[in-house]
């Protein structure tokens, strides 16, 4: 790709980045230093991703691996696909901003060709991913579509009709999962990613929610920490629901907004189901108490780990948690055992100490200019041309 249309996406990304920060706003927690440890594990992606990402496509080509990812509870998708940008490109932005005064072309030219390269594998991946052929859920227009016409017949076959009180049993379930995942991750949702809308018939319309990862005791640990007492029914899950009469709205991290929110009484048909092996099978809606109750105890268990932990623990995890996201990737060649998912001692040394006394990197500033000055100078540092 010209530099000129790589930084055309760069410009498009900055705005998707925008939105999905006016949407949820810095992050917070009680419990871990959110801001502090994502701004840690960005900073180990700048510097060690690219080996990591050149192994990857050494065994398979972007085109091939968005081929094979449009099915049901795959590691790769809107949210993956994400990570291959936002992480780096944020790290890339505080290096330019508080190493070379703002200034891109100070970046080494072997960190530029990189860049440029992984922006390149990122546009071959995303637009042979999604069925709109453009590369983000944005551009193509706050919709999640990609996944293949084998698996949407699988799941509406498998669809059966539900009542209101049915569904809010379902979505208090769902609640139970939804917030072990996220604690497992360090309170993040990388085990999330929700899809859709897909037609079904008029003003009706199917949304699917995946889970994966999950701690069952017999997939391989995904986190040092997943190891809970309490195991859940199986490593993965999906909730796939039919909606009447609502709207939806996707964007880049794997989210959907529903209008109106409490939509239980919208709903027509639902179904569950999981992964054995290679193979889909269903996940009878009354066994979605027993991966409910699983998440409650797992859920308290990790509460309780990570609340003896002190701020650097917690920082150092949580960027370990956001750097193993790219496991996903090495997962697809077999190669994840022969990267180092811990934080480079370099990483550590330089950028810890840092985020142990302040809770943001300086160059967030660039996160709250006016469009006037984004115009000119996106979030995302252009490539100097």
């Amino acid at each position: 790709m010209e530099i000129s249309k790589i930084n055309e996406q760069l410009t498009h990304l900055s705005c998707v980045f925008s939105d999905i920060l006016a949407e949820r706003g810095l992050l917070e927690s009680k419990l871990f230093p959110v801001n502090e440890y994502i701004s840690v594990s960005f900073y180990q992606t700048y510097y060690h991703l690219h080996d990591v990402m050149k192994q990857v496509w050494e065994r398979i080509t972007p085109e091939e691996l968005a081929k094979r990812s449009k099915t049901l509870l795959s590691e790769i998708q809107a949210l993956s696909i994400t990570y291959l940008w936002l992480y780096y490109s944020l790290a890339r932005m505080g290096i330019i901003f508080n190493k070379f005064d703002s200034d891109p072309s100070k970046e080494s030219r072997e960190k530029q060709e990189q860049w440029k390269w992984m922006l390149e594998q990122w546009y071959k991946l995303g637009t042979n991913y999604f069925n709109s052929g453009k590369p983000t859920v944005a551009s193509s227009g706050g919709v999640n579509l990609a996944l293949n016409t084998d698996s949407l017949d699988w799941v509406k076959d498998n669809l059966e009709p539900v009542t209101e009180e049915q569904v809010r049993s379902i979505r208090r379930n769902i609640g139970s999962v939804d917030l072990y995942a996220f604690m497992d991750e360090c309170e993040a949702r990388a085990k999330i990613i929700d899809h859709g809308p897909f037609p079904v018939s008029k003003d009706e319309v199917l949304i699917i929610s995946e889970y994966t990862h999950l701690h069952d005791g017999k997939e391989d640990l995904w986190l040092p920490w997943s190891d809970t007492e309490t195991k859940l029914p199986s490593a993965s899950l999906g909730i796939a629901m039919t909606l009447k009469g609502c709207t939806s709205f996707f964007n880049d991290i794997g989210t959907v907004t529903v209008e109106p929110g409490d939509y239980s009484r919208l709903v027509t048909n639902a179904c569950a189901y999981t992964k054995h092996g290679t193979k889909i099978v269903p996940v009878g809606l009354d066994e979605l108490q027993a991966y409910a109750d699983a998440a409650d105890a797992a859920q308290t268990e990790l509460y309780l780990r990570f609340a003896e932990w002190d701020k650097e623990k917690l920082m150092i995890a949580g960027a370990e948690a956001y750097w193993r996201c790219y496991a996903r990737y090495t997962n697809q060649v077999g190669i994840t055992d022969k990267i180092d998912w811990k934080l480079s001692q370099a990483v550590i040394d330089e950028y810890v100490p840092f985020f142990m006394d302040n809770d943001a990197d300086p160059a967030f500033i660039r996160f709250g200019r006016f469009d006037d000055e984004m115009e000119e100078d996106p979030t995302l540092y252009l490539l100097p041309e």
